[in-house]
């Protein structure tokens, strides 16, 4: 065998000489205890055993030294040719690398990581080989628990996100059939007040009024709910957006629909963002328009849109001076339905906030919220990758 290998033997430079002599070498070498580093004759018998050798393979020198290395593989491998096949490996390319089951003395198997390297003297000729083994059993159950958590949370988040469609799909048709009945509640109740109003004693009339004023409020409620809906259903296309223009077009509603109530509004100049045009006029149509809401009290109503570098990152925000909110329920802000404010001192369905995160989020971004109580809050959001102007 020792022929048949050296034959085999490539082209390499300088010849590395044995270190037989060097007792430190020696020494270092069988005092490592966290590696099984031994020496093989040119056929494979065990010549040299070190502590982590004893450790890891269970055998003392005595036990092993002169017996061939395939001790350590299972039968099946050594019946298969494994061992040999190894030693011809390296020396045809200078080194040979594996990772698989070894066996101890007492038989129990470990995950074993090889390195056997060839080893000529001064003459070029093959003297033996130098092999390294580590034990990578708990490393190696570690990675598999590792994949089998992955592939649990993959089946997971696709029935997640299944089960999520599903709602949309819901939410979107039973959102959709409720609109027919509740536009005739509301043309009904409308033409009572408006053909026979005066002949209805102020009390049913009061009742009448009010029957109207929810199904409108319902009607803007399941408009909501299908915009909400709508989100998980509709395409992202991004594209390069300039913010300032439709902060303008935005502004021009909110005014128009306030009347002629003052508001301040400052706008900052807006770098340009990488997002969906239309997703981002709904979010800035919700921030905006809670900002001219929440100031509907104030004599001196005053907003600011704008936007800061914050270590590294483009926050955008909209700020007021309104009535505010505790921050002890900031966490309930942004869910479905959720209202820090009655409905009989501001009007809304608790579905914007819940819109603009949902938009946010698939931007790759975060939304989140400041506020004082009476003074004002400050609205924060960032898109994730942002174009620079």
């Amino acid at each position: 065998m020792t022929e048949t290998l050296a034959a085999k033997r490539p082209a390499v430079g300088p010849a590395i000489a044995t270190r037989k002599d060097d007792a430190q070498f020696r020494l270092m070498v069988e005092g490592i205890k966290d590696y099984a580093i031994l020496m093989l004759d040119p056929d494979g018998i065990v010549t040299t055993w070190n502590k982590g050798a004893e450790r890891i393979k269970g055998y003392r020198a005595e036990e092993i030294v002169g017996r061939h290395f395939s001790a350590f593989y299972p039968p099946e491998d050594v019946a298969a040719g494994k061992p040999q096949r190894e030693l011809e490996k390296a020396v045809a390319d200078g080194r040979f690398e594996d990772a698989g089951w070894r066996l101890r003395k007492d038989a129990s198997k470990f995950w074993a990581e090889v390195i056997i390297t060839p080893i000529y003297n001064r003459g070029g000729k093959l003297a033996g080989f130098g092999k390294v083994t580590r034990d990578a059993t708990d490393q190696m159950r570690y990675e598999n628990e590792q994949k089998r958590y992955e592939h649990i949370l993959e089946e997971k988040n696709g029935e997640l996100l299944a089960a999520v469609k599903e709602l949309d799909a819901f939410t979107y048709s039973v959102s959709h059939d409720l609109r027919a009945p509740l536009r005739a509640v509301d043309a009904f109740t409308q033409i009572l007040l408006n053909e026979h109003g005066a002949d209805l004693a102020p009390e049913p009339r009061e009742y009448l009024q009010l029957v109207r004023d929810n199904t409108v409020q319902m009607g803007n409620l399941i408009d909501d709910l299908l915009a909400f809906a709508r989100l998980g259903r509709q395409p992202l296309t991004k594209q390069a957006v300039t913010l300032g223009p439709i902060v303008g077009q935005v502004l021009t509603q909110q005014r128009a629909l306030s009347g002629e109530r003052a508001v301040d509004v400052k706008v900052a100049d807006l770098p340009p963002v990488s997002g969906d045009p239309a997703l981002l006029k709904q979010v800035l149509v919700n921030l905006i328009g809670n900002a001219f809401k929440y100031t509907k009290r104030r004599a001196d109503a005053a907003i600011e849109i704008g936007s800061d570098d914050v270590d590294g990152e483009r926050v955008f925000f909209v700020r007021d001076n309104g009535a505010g909110f505790n921050m002890e329920y900031a966490g309930q802000l942004f869910k479905v339905f959720q209202r820090l404010h009655r409905v009989e001192e501001f009007e809304g369905t608790g579905v914007g906030l819940a819109i603009v995160q949902r938009i946010i989020n698939r931007h790759g971004g975060r939304v989140w919220a400041d506020a004082t109580v009476g003074e004002g809050a400050t609205f924060y959001f960032t898109l994730g990758a942002h174009v620079h102007g």
